[in-house]
């Protein structure tokens, strides 16, 4: 099985509770690939009546090494080189934030290593003086797969963050566990057949009576048409419907309400999406 990044095991778990459920009038994202492998992309987000943009653009100069520049609404400036070695399965990254509003500078260096049932990486976030380094480990073999990660403040040397994950990935059914600071935990399962998902999520934090639970479905009515639904804890129902106009084109419509009368606030969103 090709593993991962910690960060990444149970994503389709995930994405099935969160992608599209935006309740933002203004969501949207620009992708387009040049002849020349120029990789070109532009965000647009309404935040509590505040728009946030983003662009960025990359650039592959030679084989294996990657240039992206990136700029936002926030007069943020980020810089990444990017190293890549197929024969070692090995990718470097030095990623260099220039903050205007705040007057701060940052420095983070990341490196990743990975086989085929093994992924490995380290993150050094050079904010202070002294670094901030996060390190994760994926193993996995024959449909399951566990993770660890670690955050250390060099400052004192002290743990600052630790997670672990396990999983089993089988025919078109999946389940996960996270563990969070030995306080939060969390279980997804994830199944589908045919054009419909369905996921489950349960999970707690400190002690049982602080838990949070949620169900979730996706069904693809076509290949350009799709609706999603889910309901949380608190009796809050999501809905979102999207379709394709054009093969490189994608809307989203979603809306979020309570199912408890004590609780009639709603809200919606539209997100426009473009990839060529």
């Amino acid at each position: 099985m090709v593993l991962t990044a910690f960060g990444d095991i149970g994503k389709s778990s995930k994405d099935i509770f969160t992608k599209y459920f935006k309740n933002n009038l203004v969501n949207f994202d620009f992708k387009s690939k040049t002849d020349d492998d120029v990789d070109v992309h532009i965000q647009c987000n309404e935040d509590n009546s505040q728009i946030l943009a983003s662009a960025d653009i990359t650039i592959r100069p030679i084989e294996g090494v990657a240039l992206k520049t990136k700029v936002d609404s926030s007069n943020q400036l980020i810089s990444e080189v990017e190293f890549k070695n197929k024969s070692f399965d090995t990718q470097h990254k030095i990623v260099g934030t220039i903050d205007q509003n705040l007057s701060k500078k940052n420095l983070k260096l990341k490196n990743c290593f990975k086989r085929e049932n093994f992924n490995a990486e380290v993150e050094m976030d050079f904010a202070s003086k002294l670094p901030v380094t996060t390190a994760s480990l994926a193993v996995g073999d024959k449909g399951y797969i566990a993770g660890a990660q670690v955050m250390v403040d060099s400052d004192g040397f002290k743990v600052t963050n630790h997670s672990y994950s396990v999983g089993y990935i089988g025919n078109k059914f999946e389940t996960y566990g996270f563990f969070n600071n030995n306080k939060e935990v969390e279980w997804r399962l994830f199944q589908s057949y045919k054009q419909f998902s369905l996921g489950w999520m349960f999970g707690w934090a400190g002690n049982l009576t602080n838990t949070r639970f949620g169900i979730a479905s996706l069904y693809k009515i076509n290949d350009e048409t799709f609706v999603k639904a889910k309901v949380d804890q608190n009796s809050r129902l999501s809905l979102a419907y999207g379709f394709k106009p054009t093969p490189e084109t994608q809307v989203v419509v979603s809306m979020i309400t309570s199912l408890n009368r004590n609780d009639p606030a709603s809200s919606s969103g539209l997100t426009f999406e473009i990839s060529n």
